[in-house]
């Protein structure tokens, strides 16, 4: 089950707290160090940064994720990048009888890139290195993701695409697409006195929402489901969200999806620093049940 979980890693695995807070309607809003997994094409949009993320199984011990991730650049070009590791060890049993003690890793190492075209549009991609390795075996791949963003207040978009032309060689790493639509609300606005010429002029500064209603759609056309009338090759997922922040550095989220159910968070920042926390109530696909996620960001 464990290499079962391991393997579905890097085409089921949502990161970051913030997004996993909103059941994982980020596509369209992704606008931190992790903008590169959900949408590359959105990273212009993001504050620099490096990022550190944590997740831990409730009902699963020993097997855990974790990762970093930056984003850096200027206005209309930014870089980005991140190592995402999931991690679990077995004790022996009727399977391992010459082993006392196994594990089996997956990493994914990425680099990034984005540019802005206009005032609204952004697009990216990435390049993601694929390392599996368990006690008997090792695999990997190279996997080429795309993205796009609009974003104009109050809607955003975006769409992108994940493992385009992977070089795995084999199914632990297919392609699938994804799309989001987003509405921001109540925008943040600072006040400024500009002085232009003899005269001082009031000039308004948007810098952010402080309500965001987010949906995703995912497209897996390799998946398999059952209906009435048998088994159905391509599969959709829904995901959506909400996040309201009262105040500049504090938030709350709720989320749902048809895949991890109801989930919740909070965001609380002070200065430079802003630490994230979401909780799984429900079951993912996989069955494993709860999860918890952490993130910690350090704005530049």
């Amino acid at each position: 089950m464990f290499v079962a979980i391991l393997l579905a890693y890097p085409v089921y695995q949502p990161i970051d707290a913030r997004a996993c807070g909103m059941g994982g309607a980020f596509t369209a809003i992704a606008d931190n160090a992790f903008s590169y997994y959900w949408n590359p094409g959105a990273m212009v949009f993001g504050n620099t940064g490096c990022m550190f993320y944590y997740q831990s199984y409730m009902d699963v011990p020993n097997l855990n994720i974790a990762a970093l991730a930056f984003l850096t650049g200027r206005r209309n070009m930014r870089f980005g990048g991140g190592w995402i590791r999931t991690g679990t060890k077995f004790e022996s049993g009727d399977d391992y009888d010459l082993i006392n003690e196994a594990a089996a890793s997956d990493n994914m190492f990425s680099i990034a890139f984005a540019g802005k075209i206009g005032r609204y549009i952004g697009v990216g991609a990435v390049l993601h290195r694929y390392l599996f390795s368990t006690f008997d075996g090792s695999a990997g791949g190279i996997g080429f993701d795309l993205g796009f963003a609009y974003r104009r207040r109050p809607i955003a978009f975006g769409v992108m695409t994940r493992n385009v032309l992977s070089s795995s060689g084999d199914e632990y790493y297919p392609t699938f697409y994804r799309g989001g639509l987003a509405f921001l609300l109540l925008p943040k606005v600072k006040v400024k006195r500009v002085v232009r010429g003899d005269k001082v002029r009031v000039v308004k500064e948007f810098y952010g929402y402080r309500v965001a209603l987010s949906f995703d759609a995912e497209w897996r056309p390799w998946a398999i489901k059952e209906t009435e009338e048998g088994w159905k090759e391509g599969v959709l997922h829904w995901y959506t969200g909400i996040e309201y922040a009262p105040l500049d550095m504090f938030g709350l989220r709720l989320g749902y999806s048809d895949l991890e159910k109801f989930s919740f968070g909070f965001t609380f920042g002070y200065r430079n620093f802003i630490f994230d926390f979401s909780y799984n109530l429900g079951e993912n696909e996989n069955g494993i049940g709860r999860m918890m996620r952490t993130s910690l960001t350090m704005r530049m």
